[in-house]
């Protein structure tokens, strides 16, 4: 056997060790095919029709109510509607007020105008976009600030939404602000960022990030009653002011779950869902985030998060949308804790699993190591030193 040929019989294993060891990359779960898609609404079915337990997720619900106050919870399971409750004086029609889950409606939407064409990339400097407009506080840091730094909450600048609110001309207080810090160097939760995709959404397209959206998501999907506000000069309002149900709240879930598919159609182009829910920034609390959603590393998922204790968690290993509108305690809510012990309980033969150690994962690559490289590499030496 030549030399070139041992080196072969070594390389195959690491070949395959590389695509199928954990460490290789990011564990993705492939979706399952769907019998139908919940355009005109959702179809519901029992909870042990889809491999959950009813008693079960009456303790999640009682649980979760008792630490929080919910106004409304919904659960889909590999797209039924399985569980769904409301706070008295609501109901599955009633319209919540999304506040800061509206960004990552507005991320949704900037992959819609680029996969359209109307924005190239992700790296523009924001400023090309605004060229009509002169600005205060000229600086080479704001120069270089790009959209991808608003999309992760590092522009380098801090707005202030009541002191814009109080402005005439919103995107223009935004382009005022001072830079206090390089762009991408330090990440900060500020409305300004999303808002400011807006107005670029709006200055590429022709039209407000609203319309695009009812066009390209909303329409297709089959979200008919929704509210979006809009600033003094139209632009839609980046980081919230979003009214939908709770129903149709999950639907934008559903669609992330499904990687930007619904259907026949690709709303999203897969890629874009992946960057928007995977951590850009890591956090010692265990929270990442993404591409204005947030990553939940622990629970193997993402969310949607705003104020008032509206949640949205979307958890594909466990094919499964939660949508959660809280109340007054929903800070004293540990989310993770409760789905550990009552919601995983509840799906039948299966519980969560937690993302592994660096050890755990690097485990199978070592054993992959032990019993198949390493024996060929001594054979080969083996071989070697026979024929000297």
């Amino acid at each position: 056997m030549s030399i070139q040929k041992n080196w072969v019989l070594t390389l195959i294993p690491l070949i395959l060790v590389s695509l199928f060891s954990p460490v290789a990359g990011t564990q993705i779960f492939p979706v399952q095919g769907r019998d139908y898609w919940p355009t005109t609404g959702w179809r519901m079915a029992p909870p042990e029709s889809q491999g959950m337990s009813s008693a079960q997720l009456d303790e999640f619900w009682d649980q979760m109510n008792e630490g929080a106050d919910l106004g409304g919870f919904v659960l889909i399971r590999n797209g039924y509607l399985l569980y769904e409750v409301y706070y008295p004086g609501v109901g599955p029609e009633y319209l919540w007020r999304l506040a800061s889950i509206a960004k990552s409606f507005t991320a949704g939407v900037l992959g819609v105008a680029m996969a359209d064409g109307y924005i190239t990339s992700i790296n523009n400097s924001v400023l090309d976009y605004f060229s009509d407009r002169t600005f205060a506080n000229p600086d080479p840091r704001k120069d270089a600030m790009t959209i991808r730094h608003l999309l992760t909450m590092s522009s380098g600048f801090e707005s202030n939404a009541a002191t814009m609110g109080f402005s005439s001309d919103w995107v223009q207080y935004l382009l005022d602000l001072p830079m206090i810090r390089e762009p991408g160097e330090v990440w900060r939760y500020d409305g300004g960022c999303p808002h400011l995709i807006s107005a670029i959404i709006s200055k590429s397209t022709g039209i407000s990030m609203l319309d695009l959206a009812r066009e390209k998501l909303f329409t297709p999907m089959g979200i008919s009653n929704f509210e979006w506000d809009a600033d003094p000069q139209g632009n839609t309002i980046g980081f919230g002011n979003l009214a939908l149900s709770l129903r149709d709240l999950a639907k934008f879930g559903y669609l992330y779950l499904n990687n930007g598919s619904w259907g026949p159609f690709q709303l999203l182009p897969a890629e874009w869902v992946t960057e928007c829910t995977k951590a850009h920034f890591l956090f010692s609390n265990g929270y990442g985030y993404g591409y204005q959603w947030w990553v939940d590393p622990i629970i193997s998922g993402y969310s949607m998060r705003g104020a008032g204790g509206l949640r949205v968690f979307i958890l594909p290993k466990q094919d499964l949308v939660l949508a959660i509108a809280g109340a007054i305690r929903y800070t004293y809510l540990d989310f993770y804790s409760v789905f550990e012990e009552y919601l995983f309980p509840a799906i039948i033969g299966d519980t969560i699993n937690y993302t592994p150690s660096v050890g755990e994962q690097i485990f199978p690559f070592i054993v992959v190591l032990l019993l198949t490289v390493i024996p060929v590499i001594v054979g080969n030496m083996y071989q070697q030193r026979k024929r000297h």
